[in-house]
Protein backbone atom coordinates (compact mmCIF):
# COMPACT_ATOMS: atom_id res chain seq x y z
CA UNK A 1 0.00 0.00 0.00
CA UNK A 2 1.63 3.08 -1.18
CA UNK A 3 -0.79 6.26 0.66
CA UNK A 4 -2.84 5.75 3.44
CA UNK A 5 -4.44 9.31 4.63
CA UNK A 6 -6.34 9.22 8.48
CA UNK A 7 -8.55 12.24 9.95
CA UNK A 8 -7.43 11.91 13.43
CA UNK A 9 -11.00 12.64 15.48
CA UNK A 10 -9.53 14.69 18.32
CA UNK A 11 -6.39 16.71 18.81
CA UNK A 12 -3.97 14.47 21.42
CA UNK A 13 -4.00 16.15 24.46
CA UNK A 14 -0.06 16.90 26.17
CA UNK A 15 0.30 18.21 30.18
CA UNK A 16 2.85 21.17 29.89
CA UNK A 17 3.81 24.43 30.54
CA UNK A 18 3.80 27.72 28.91
CA UNK A 19 7.27 28.79 28.23
CA UNK A 20 8.42 31.13 31.53
CA UNK A 21 10.35 34.38 31.68
CA UNK A 22 14.43 32.89 30.47
CA UNK A 23 16.55 35.24 32.28
CA UNK A 24 19.86 33.83 30.05
CA UNK A 25 18.57 35.40 27.21
CA UNK A 26 18.73 39.10 28.79
CA UNK A 27 21.53 39.83 26.85
CA UNK A 28 19.63 39.13 22.94
CA UNK A 29 16.80 41.90 22.07
CA UNK A 30 13.57 41.88 24.40
CA UNK A 31 11.45 41.29 21.40
CA UNK A 32 12.78 37.70 20.88
CA UNK A 33 10.25 36.25 23.44
CA UNK A 34 7.56 37.89 22.10
CA UNK A 35 8.72 36.96 18.38
CA UNK A 36 8.08 33.07 19.91
CA UNK A 37 4.62 34.23 21.19
CA UNK A 38 3.61 35.62 17.81
CA UNK A 39 4.60 32.70 16.17
CA UNK A 40 2.47 30.49 18.40
CA UNK A 41 -0.53 33.07 17.92
CA UNK A 42 0.10 32.71 14.01
CA UNK A 43 0.06 29.10 14.33
CA UNK A 44 -3.06 28.49 16.01
CA UNK A 45 -5.20 31.28 13.93
CA UNK A 46 -3.98 29.45 10.74
CA UNK A 47 -3.99 26.36 11.98
CA UNK A 48 -6.58 25.87 14.70
CA UNK A 49 -4.02 23.90 16.94
CA UNK A 50 -2.27 24.73 19.57
CA UNK A 51 1.48 25.16 18.70
CA UNK A 52 3.05 23.08 21.86
CA UNK A 53 1.02 21.01 21.98
CA UNK A 54 1.25 19.97 18.13
CA UNK A 55 5.28 20.18 18.25
CA UNK A 56 4.65 17.86 21.11
CA UNK A 57 2.86 15.47 18.66
CA UNK A 58 5.18 15.88 15.82
CA UNK A 59 7.91 14.82 18.66
CA UNK A 60 6.35 11.20 19.84
CA UNK A 61 6.10 10.59 15.78
CA UNK A 62 9.87 11.02 15.71
CA UNK A 63 10.60 9.13 18.55
CA UNK A 64 8.48 6.44 17.32
CA UNK A 65 10.41 5.92 14.57
CA UNK A 66 13.50 4.97 16.35
CA UNK A 67 15.56 7.02 13.74
CA UNK A 68 18.31 8.61 15.77
CA UNK A 69 20.07 11.64 13.52
CA UNK A 70 17.60 14.05 13.25
CA UNK A 71 17.68 17.02 10.75
CA UNK A 72 15.24 20.07 11.57
CA UNK A 73 14.82 22.24 8.31
CA UNK A 74 13.87 25.64 10.22
CA UNK A 75 15.04 26.13 13.81
CA UNK A 76 13.03 28.88 13.95
CA UNK A 77 11.75 29.09 18.03
CA UNK A 78 13.82 26.04 18.59
CA UNK A 79 10.93 24.31 20.12
CA UNK A 80 10.66 20.93 18.06
CA UNK A 81 14.64 20.47 18.46
CA UNK A 82 14.75 21.59 22.27
CA UNK A 83 11.99 18.90 22.79
CA UNK A 84 12.85 16.54 20.94
CA UNK A 85 16.60 16.76 22.57
CA UNK A 86 14.84 16.91 25.87
CA UNK A 87 13.24 13.23 25.66
CA UNK A 88 14.49 10.48 28.20
CA UNK A 89 13.01 8.29 24.86
CA UNK A 90 15.08 9.92 22.16
CA UNK A 91 18.80 8.56 22.07
CA UNK A 92 20.34 10.18 18.97
CA UNK A 93 21.22 13.82 17.57
CA UNK A 94 19.66 16.78 16.32
CA UNK A 95 20.92 18.63 13.93
CA UNK A 96 18.81 22.05 13.28
CA UNK A 97 19.36 25.11 10.52
CA UNK A 98 18.41 28.76 10.36
CA UNK A 99 19.80 31.38 8.34
CA UNK A 100 18.62 33.86 11.04
CA UNK A 101 21.94 34.27 13.13
CA UNK A 102 19.57 35.96 15.82
CA UNK A 103 17.32 33.15 16.41
CA UNK A 104 20.38 30.83 16.12
CA UNK A 105 21.71 32.05 18.92
CA UNK A 106 18.71 32.44 21.48
CA UNK A 107 18.24 28.37 20.58
CA UNK A 108 22.08 27.98 21.33
CA UNK A 109 21.70 29.65 24.81
CA UNK A 110 18.67 27.99 25.74
CA UNK A 111 20.18 24.28 25.12
CA UNK A 112 23.06 25.44 27.13
CA UNK A 113 20.43 26.24 29.82
CA UNK A 114 18.52 23.38 29.34
CA UNK A 115 22.00 21.29 29.34
CA UNK A 116 21.35 19.73 25.90
CA UNK A 117 23.91 21.01 23.97
CA UNK A 118 25.78 17.59 23.66
CA UNK A 119 22.16 16.42 21.92
CA UNK A 120 21.02 19.30 19.67
CA UNK A 121 23.31 21.28 17.20
CA UNK A 122 22.70 24.87 15.47
CA UNK A 123 23.68 25.49 12.53
CA UNK A 124 23.71 28.39 9.86
CA UNK A 125 22.56 28.03 6.17
CA UNK A 126 21.57 29.64 3.15
CA UNK A 127 18.39 28.23 1.14
CA UNK A 128 18.12 26.09 -0.28
CA UNK A 129 20.68 23.90 0.41
CA UNK A 130 22.06 22.07 3.56
CA UNK A 131 25.70 22.39 4.63
CA UNK A 132 25.70 18.57 5.21
CA UNK A 133 26.73 15.59 2.65
CA UNK A 134 24.41 13.34 0.80
CA UNK A 135 22.62 10.07 3.05
CA UNK A 136 23.69 12.40 6.04
CA UNK A 137 20.28 11.84 7.93
CA UNK A 138 17.71 9.26 9.53
CA UNK A 139 15.10 11.44 9.60
CA UNK A 140 14.10 14.56 8.23
CA UNK A 141 11.48 16.90 9.74
CA UNK A 142 10.13 20.07 8.14
CA UNK A 143 7.35 22.05 10.74
CA UNK A 144 4.94 24.77 8.99
CA UNK A 145 7.59 25.51 6.36
CA UNK A 146 7.26 23.56 3.02
CA UNK A 147 4.95 26.26 1.99
CA UNK A 148 7.30 28.82 1.40
CA UNK A 149 9.55 26.76 -1.03
CA UNK A 150 9.70 25.52 -4.21
CA UNK A 151 8.51 22.20 -3.61
CA UNK A 152 10.55 19.66 -6.22
CA UNK A 153 13.86 21.50 -4.97
CA UNK A 154 12.74 21.15 -1.44
CA UNK A 155 12.08 18.05 -1.49
CA UNK A 156 15.04 16.87 -3.98
CA UNK A 157 16.91 18.61 -0.74
CA UNK A 158 15.30 16.02 1.48
CA UNK A 159 16.05 13.07 -0.74
CA UNK A 160 19.50 14.04 -1.31
CA UNK A 161 20.47 14.44 2.93
CA UNK A 162 18.56 11.47 4.34
CA UNK A 163 19.64 7.48 4.44
CA UNK A 164 17.70 4.40 2.57
CA UNK A 165 14.91 3.99 4.30
CA UNK A 166 14.92 7.43 6.13
CA UNK A 167 12.02 9.34 6.96
CA UNK A 168 11.08 12.76 5.60
CA UNK A 169 8.43 14.14 8.41
CA UNK A 170 6.38 17.20 6.89
CA UNK A 171 4.16 18.85 9.20
CA UNK A 172 1.86 21.43 6.90
CA UNK A 173 -1.31 22.74 5.73
CA UNK A 174 -3.20 20.54 2.72
CA UNK A 175 -5.47 22.66 1.19
CA UNK A 176 -7.89 21.76 -1.48
CA UNK A 177 -8.13 22.90 -4.77
CA UNK A 178 -11.87 23.61 -4.83
CA UNK A 179 -13.72 27.50 -5.81
CA UNK A 180 -14.88 27.38 -2.01
CA UNK A 181 -11.13 27.19 -0.99
CA UNK A 182 -9.65 28.93 -2.84
CA UNK A 183 -12.25 31.98 -2.72
CA UNK A 184 -11.33 31.69 1.13
CA UNK A 185 -7.40 31.54 0.27
CA UNK A 186 -8.02 35.12 -1.56
CA UNK A 187 -9.60 36.65 1.96
CA UNK A 188 -7.03 35.00 4.20
CA UNK A 189 -4.09 36.80 1.91
CA UNK A 190 -5.88 40.32 2.51
CA UNK A 191 -5.92 39.38 6.05
CA UNK A 192 -1.70 38.55 5.96
CA UNK A 193 -1.13 41.46 4.12
CA UNK A 194 -2.93 44.33 5.48
CA UNK A 195 -4.24 42.91 9.05
CA UNK A 196 -1.23 40.70 10.16
CA UNK A 197 1.95 42.55 7.84
CA UNK A 198 2.66 39.30 6.85
CA UNK A 199 3.45 39.12 2.74
CA UNK A 200 5.97 36.13 2.66
CA UNK A 201 3.01 33.87 4.40
CA UNK A 202 0.51 35.75 1.57
CA UNK A 203 2.96 34.65 -1.41
CA UNK A 204 2.45 30.90 0.37
CA UNK A 205 1.35 27.96 -2.13
CA UNK A 206 0.10 25.33 -0.57
CA UNK A 207 -0.66 21.45 -1.76
CA UNK A 208 -3.62 19.78 -1.33
CA UNK A 209 -3.58 15.37 -0.81
CA UNK A 210 -3.33 14.12 -4.26
CA UNK A 211 -0.74 17.02 -5.39
CA UNK A 212 1.29 16.11 -2.19
CA UNK A 213 1.31 12.42 -2.56
CA UNK A 214 2.51 12.86 -6.28
CA UNK A 215 5.37 15.03 -5.90
CA UNK A 216 6.69 13.05 -2.99
CA UNK A 217 6.80 9.78 -5.05
CA UNK A 218 7.93 11.64 -8.24
CA UNK A 219 11.11 12.83 -5.89
CA UNK A 220 11.76 9.14 -5.17
CA UNK A 221 10.01 8.04 -1.80
CA UNK A 222 8.54 5.22 -1.86
CA UNK A 223 5.93 4.39 0.81
CA UNK A 224 3.69 7.81 1.89
CA UNK A 225 1.23 8.11 4.70
CA UNK A 226 -1.17 11.38 5.72
CA UNK A 227 -2.82 11.70 9.07
CA UNK A 228 -4.72 14.83 9.70
CA UNK A 229 -4.22 16.07 13.02
CA UNK A 230 -7.45 18.23 13.10
CA UNK A 231 -11.04 17.35 12.09
CA UNK A 232 -11.82 18.84 8.59
CA UNK A 233 -14.58 21.39 9.33
CA UNK A 234 -16.04 21.03 5.99
CA UNK A 235 -14.50 19.40 2.44
CA UNK A 236 -13.32 22.25 1.70
CA UNK A 237 -11.47 23.23 4.05
CA UNK A 238 -7.62 22.94 4.79
CA UNK A 239 -6.73 20.70 7.33
CA UNK A 240 -2.99 20.57 9.58
CA UNK A 241 -1.51 17.11 8.11
CA UNK A 242 1.75 15.24 9.11
CA UNK A 243 2.68 13.39 6.13
CA UNK A 244 5.68 10.75 6.83
CA UNK A 245 7.74 9.62 3.83
CA UNK A 246 10.22 7.04 3.78
CA UNK A 247 12.86 6.83 1.02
Amino acid sequence: MKSQSHDAGFQKQFDFSLPRPRPFLANLPARIDTYEEGVSNFFRWRTGLDYYATIDQIVDFVINTKRQKIVDFLTDTGTFALRLAGRKAFHGKVHSFDSNVTLLERARQRAVHLGLQQIVEFRSCQEPTLPVPEHFAEGAVSIFDFHRHHPRQFLSEAFRILKPDGHLILAEMLEPKSLSNRLNWVWMKVQLRCVRKNPAEAQAAYCDTEEMIHLLFETGFRQVIIQGLKCRSSPHSGVFSLIAATK
